[in-house]
């Protein structure tokens, strides 16, 4: 009985720390890459984008998200 518990016990906990959120990244995040230079853009939903994950930048008034990962891919010299 002890060890019907005690398996029980470990499936439960198992359960429990399996169902974890998918929230680990963000989906609004895009890529380029040129050879060995990469960077990574993430539209944080409020004008603002950050560079591989570090700060906060404003997102100039008459652009979009997607001109400013353009424009940043062109200027590492990455193809879409």
């Amino acid at each position: 009985m002890k060890k019907l518990m005690l398996i029980a016990v470990c499936a439960f906990s198992l359960i429990l720390t399996s169902c974890g959120s998918d929230d680990d990244g963000n989906s609004n995040c895009r890529e380029c890459a040129n050879g060995a230079v990469s960077i990574e853009l993430c539209d944080l939903g409020n004008g603002t984008y950050s560079i591989n994950g570090e700060g906060a930048i404003e997102i100039p008034a008459d652009s979009s998200f997607d001109e400013v990962f353009e424009l940043s891919c062109t200027a590492i010299g990455a193809g879409l």
